[in-house]
């Protein structure tokens, strides 16, 4: 462990002595299913716990030119059959893999096959729906022509009948060994997908457009089983037990759509692309393949219909259904069960095959090169797993690759960085290697600018990687075995040091005059009351729309109204993510150096209290630095200059040009003027009477300098008092009387 730790920290020791970087080391891990799934694995498999090992051979049986392969089924001779789209061919393949066009019918695709006691095959094609009974020789005829379009499915019972699932009008037909044909049942529904033969000989039947399981009893009658939710139920398998093991998909509407699906725990993988089947009319030579992108991201708990894409359900012996794995944007394809009890399923992104074992722990057991693996079907006591786009067989063996590789995802450090040592955790059993290789570079993609891979780490507890400073980087795993004892990875780290780039003011917003920030050893429980003065001073200079109510704001300083106040808040970031500080001066109009207002301030707002500087017009300068992160020698600082804005704490000032009296009227002129704001608003009283607005004699107040002429009603004999109150722009109040005499 110390020797670990020691090497660890060699590692970092280049990091943490190099100029202009962030004090702190980051760590990209990959340690997790998900972590693993978004690289790429050739000829690895990859454990629900996050661990890589070397898969299971996956050797290619056939390489067609047809589109893709609906469906296959292995005789007794050891032949495999294929049904192809859309030249609606049967391919024969022996035991060496060689391979011959078995039959070619005169229908654009052949939907299912199945093979009798005999081992003849049986061929149901579309759309002209015809199942054909074809000989070991190839010799073809016409076993069943029911009026319906499409024939997806085909199964034998125990007493030689052959079960025909229709589409179009979603009937099951029963057709005894010589031929005689009865309708067993009609759904009701559009198409009958799939079929299944379960140990008591009850016929199991998946629907669409709604995905119900039919237990179709050999006299006809049904039961619905269950109720999936989805659009469709795409494959039934039963094993010895009798449990009952499906798969249901959403599909588009009036499609029926191969399926594409992720594992139980979040995964996100590359887009896929589904081929559909349209139900329209079609014949021979007219395109149905439809190609569309599904990006993938596995749920496990997704539920509700329409946003599912498939789920994976178990129904008991006791009928109780259980979901072992669902997904809300990925389809499952094949599904197979195998003699130790495993649950395997395929899918569309990147044509993986996984495994989920009796204990629901789930294994992805090959990431093959298609697009699409379709079906799985049990060869013997091997697994045959076909593709599309293009149709391709492959078997999936028992024996374990000899070399697997994984590229991991490629890892973006946001700035250029510099790499520390990579380390990893792995068994490597006698007779197996593990290496480990980087490159880098600047481009999002790796493409030819990026670095070339380095040499081989080998040193599990940490050796420095050789790519250069970039913002991106990738790593490769190499996995082999001379013995079929296989290494597994189940964690990688690479440490990485960003270089320190300048942190950004990228606004500052000046508040209205009277806003203040309170801290809160200045918060009371009991606020004192606001004053109407202060409320008009408030309302005038525009702070009351400024302050949110309720006044204060959990976590945040609150906004109170005192009278002088003129605060600033401002946005600030680091590309980094490191901790600011910032510095605040400030200028006069007309000055030309910068003076501090305060240093070291950690947040972003701040009060300049009433008084603190003379009246007029002033700039800030925000200086936001990085050096709570980092060392003075390395610390960056980035800065920001305000708008102007105004100090004004005097009120406005008030003289008397004339006063005059006739008739008992009196007529006062007033002149104000402000040294710093403009005015807004100015109210008269007489004889401290109610306070009446008043305009200016320009008809509007606006600026510094206004004058108004207030004529009063008839006055009594007497001495009067005519007063007025004139705000400023920052609710400042000034106020002026004339006295008047009235003979």
């Amino acid at each position: 462990m110390k020797t670990k730790f020691r090497m660890v920290c060699l590692g970092l020791l280049p990091l943490l002595c190099l100029p202009t970087l962030a004090v702190d080391p980051r760590f990209w891990t990959t340690s997790s299913f998900s972590d693993f799934s978004k690289g790429t694995l050739r000829g690895l498999s990859l454990r629900q716990d996050g661990t890589l090992a070397l898969a299971r051979q996956f050797d290619s049986v056939l390489d067609s030119d047809q589109a893709l392969i609906w469906s296959a089924v292995y005789d007794g001779s050891r032949h495999l059959y294929v049904a192809t789209g859309h030249d609606g061919k049967v391919f024969r393949i022996d035991e060496s893999g060689k391979s011959s066009l078995f039959f070619d019918s005169a229908e654009l695709d052949v939907l299912a096959l199945a093979l009798d006691a005999r081992q003849n095959v049986y061929a149901a094609t579309s759309p002209n729906g015809k199942v054909y009974k074809i000989s070991s020789e190839g010799e073809a005829s016409v076993f069943f022509d029911p009026d319906d379009r499409f024939i997806w499915d085909l199964a034998f019972g125990p007493d030689g009948s052959l079960y025909v699932a229709t589409g179009s009008k979603g009937r099951v037909f029963k057709v005894s060994p010589e031929g005689e044909a009865s309708e067993l049942y009609d759904t009701g529904q559009t198409n009958v997908i799939c079929l299944a033969v379960d140990p008591e000989n009850h016929l199991l039947a998946g629907s669409d457009p709604k995905g119900y399981v039919y237990r179709i009893a050999p006299d006809g009658t049904a039961f619905v089983l269950f109720d999936t939710g989805m659009n469709e139920v795409h494959d039934i398998q039963v094993n010895a037990e009798g449990e009952i093991y499906l798969i249901a998909v959403n599909g588009g509407s009036g499609t029926l759509t191969p399926a594409v699906s992720a594992p139980a725990t979040s995964v996100t993988a590359a887009p896929a692309v589904t081929v559909a089947l349209s139900l329209a009319d079609v014949s021979k030579g007219e395109t149905v393949s439809t190609p569309t992108p599904a990006p993938a991201i596995a749920s496990p708990s997704a539920t509700g219909r329409g946003k599912l894409k498939s789920r994976l359900h178990r129904i008991g012996r006791d009928r109780s259904v259980e979901t072992l794995w669902s997904s809300n944007s990925e389809m499952a394809y094949g599904l197979y069960l195998d003699k130790g009890g495993n649950v395997l399923f395929s899918s569309g992104d990147k044509g993986k095959i996984y495994s989920l074992s009796p204990g629901k722990e789930l294994t992805l057991l090959i990431e093959t090169t298609e697009e699409q693996t379709t079906r799985l079907v049990p060869a013997g006591d091997g697994l045959v797993a076909c593709t599309s786009n293009l149709a391709k067989i492959y078997r999936l063996r028992n024996r374990l690759n000899s070399k697997g590789t994984f590229e991991s995802e490629v890892q973006d450090s946001t700035v250029v960085s510099r790499w520390g040592s990579v380390s990893w955790q792995a068994k490597v059993p006698k007779g197996a290697g593990l290496k480990l290789y980087t490159r880098s570079g600047n481009t999002r993609r790796p493409d030819r600018t990026w670095s070339d891979w380095s040499r081989p780490y080998s040193q599990a507890g940490g050796e420095e990687v050789e790519s250069p400073p970039a913002r991106y980087i990738q790593y490769k795993a190499v996995l082999e075995t001379a013995n079929q004892a296989s290494p597994e990875l189940s964690r990688v780290v690479i440490p990485y040091l960003q270089q320190n780039l300048a942190p950004e003011v990228k606004s500052i917003r000046i508040l209205p005059q009277g806003v203040a920030f309170l801290k809160s050893e200045a918060l009371s429980s009991n606020p004192r009351p606001v004053s109407p003065a202060d409320r008009e001073a408030a309302d005038i200079s525009g702070a009351a729309k400024a302050i949110p109510e309720p006044m204060a704001a959990s976590g945040r300083p609150r906004r109170a109204f005192q009278r002088g106040s003129r605060s600033f808040t401002w946005n600030a970031s680091d590309p980094n993510g490191d901790t600011l500080s910032f510095a605040i001066h400030y200028r006069g109009e007309g000055e030309s150096n910068w003076k501090p207002l305060v240093r070291d301030h950690a947040s972003r707002d701040y009060t300049l209290q009433s008084g603190a500087l003379p009246d007029g017009s002033y700039r800030l300068r925000i200086v936001a630095s990085d050096s709570p992160a980092n060392p003075a020698a390395n610390a960056r600082s980035g800065e920001l200059v305000s708008a102007p804005f105004i100090i004004d704490n005097s009120p406005p000032a008030i003289e008397i040009l004339s006063r005059t009296v006739r008739e008992g009227v009196a007529a006062v002129r007033f002149r104000v003027e402000d040294g710093v704001s403009g005015l807004r608003r100015a109210d008269v009283s007489t004889d401290g009477g109610k306070w009446k607005a008043v305009y200016s004699t320009d008809g509007i107040i606006d600026s510094r300098v206004e004058e108004f002429r207030v004529t009063t009603e008839a006055l009594d004999k007497g001495e009067h008092v005519v007063s007025l109150r004139v705000y400023d722009a920052a609710g400042n109040l000034g106020l002026g009387k004339a006295t008047i005499k009235v003979p």
